[in-house]
């Protein structure tokens, strides 16, 4: 095989390996790192034959080379280094957004790609109503491993086919999200143009919603409402904000007089969502909170990667608190956990990241809605906004950036966005190109 043919067999692997990302993400994290590593190894591959550096040129390869930096150096400088170097390969999984950039560069390959996700993470959704209703049920585990998680407010939290309720829900969050700018960005064109409503352009959105629902999680509801209204008041016009206000206070104040009512039914969804807001229920995130803002103090370079759970137990003392099991591992909050690991300069270099990918990601949108035939790609941009808006509002109650499964998808759905600018013929800001080093 000529290098040509070897430059080929590598670009295919490389196409097969995000195909592979999108249809295993929501069911198994194992197969979804495999296709990642086949993306890395036919990338290297490609360079080696090629004999050149090959890497998207996008304004996040800084701010993310500096934040990986200040990671080692708040790793050298923590409580635990070896603990600390085995750690730091987790961010291999942010590859995932860097490859997209670089090899991506067809329309109808993006829409396969968010077919097959939304497909996938239907059917996976299907199953998470289902483990709600059939407690017990978990086909992808031998009995005695399986995985059945009651609330305290009562009724199961399903898992789908991952190991916790929360990384269910907090997948499910990004996943809606997207479908929800997609689905309501086809209602919109429906409505225009009085066709006849096709129910399978929501579909998706409905079962994903669904599977959101019985995952009982929390933070992905709060994430996910926030979405929603991310993603509307940027859809609609100036003028239908007004109205959109309006609305959501007349809502507030029905469902004010309506809540001694709704506080005598006793429905886990309800009673889940209402313990949003008990503070006795939330009492230990506040200790833990409050602890980790301690450590801080007194360590302002950070303990280094994966030492929290190591580093924190000299604070808790204090509190006459007994504190649930594994509640050390994180502070329940992706920017506190970011300081007390990586010190307030890692945190600083980590908000560097999400500002520049808001700040370049408003500004396609908005240059994407006076391009001509552009619907997909605003509805992909608005979407993949919400989604990580989304992520970060739901960060605020949960360390999601450490979990494996929804950063992933997190990382991949950020290269949507961005490959909506690449790909974008009519971009004259600036254009992704390969650097030939």
């Amino acid at each position: 095989m000529n290098r040509k043919g070897i430059a080929n067999f590598c670009q295919k692997s490389i196409n097969f390996g995000f195909y592979s990302i999108t249809l295993f993400s929501a069911i198994s994290i194992s197969a979804t790192q495999i296709a990642l590593s086949i993306i890395l190894l036919s990338w290297i591959a490609l360079m080696l034959v090629e004999k050149r550096i090959i890497f998207a040129r996008i304004p996040l390869n800084y701010p993310f080379l500096i934040y990986f930096c200040i990671v080692i150096i708040a790793a050298l400088l923590g409580a635990d280094f070896s603990h600390s170097a085995k750690a730091i390969h987790k961010f291999w999984i942010a590859m995932i957004f860097f490859a997209m950039l670089t090899f991506i560069e067809d329309i109808r390959m993006v829409r396969r790609l968010i077919y097959i996700l939304l497909i996938v993470t239907s059917i996976t959704s299907i199953y998470g109503v289902l483990q709600h209703i059939f407690p017990g049920l978990d086909i992808a585990r031998p009995e005695g491993r399986k995985v059945v998680q009651w609330t305290a407010e009562g009724g199961v939290a399903s898992t789908g086919f991952f190991d916790h309720h929360m990384t269910f829900g907090g997948f499910l969050l990004l996943i809606f999200s997207l479908s929800f700018s997609l689905s309501l960005s086809r209602v919109q064109q429906i409505i225009k143009n009085k066709q006849f409503f096709p129910l399978h352009t929501t579909l998706p959105t409905i079962l994903i919603f669904a599977g959101l629902i019985s995952s009982m999680t929390r933070n992905a509801w709060m994430g996910s409402i926030f979405a929603v209204i991310f993603i509307v008041i940027l859809k609609v016009k100036r003028k239908i904000i007004a109205f959109s206000v309006i609305g959501s206070i007349f809502l507030f104040l029905t469902a004010y007089c309506l809540l001694p009512t709704a506080y005598s039914l006793q429905s886990p969804f309800l009673n889940r969502f209402k313990s949003i807001f008990t503070i006795s229920t939330n009492i230990e995130r506040f200790y833990i909170w409050k602890s980790t803002i301690d450590m801080i103090i007194e360590h302002p370079l950070g303990v280094g990667m994966d030492n929290y759970s190591k580093a924190i137990k000299d604070y808790r003392g204090k509190y006459n608190h007994k504190f649930s099991a594994g509640s050390d591992a994180h502070a329940h909050n992706t920017i506190l956990t970011q300081a007390a690991e990586h010190g307030i300069v890692g945190l600083s270099a980590f908000l560097w990241i999400w500002i520049i990918f808001f700040k370049e990601g408003v500004r396609l949108y908005l240059s994407l809605l006076h391009t001509p035939h552009s619907t997909l790609r605003t509805s992909i941009v608005l979407g993949g906004l919400g989604a990580v808006a989304g992520f970060h509002v739901a960060g605020m109650f949960e360390n999601n950036f450490g979990d494996a499964e929804v950063a992933t998808m997190m990382w991949f759905i950020m290269g949507l966005v961005f490959l909506m600018r690449k790909i974008n013929p009519n971009n004259t800001d600036y254009n992704l190109k390969l650097n030939n080093l």
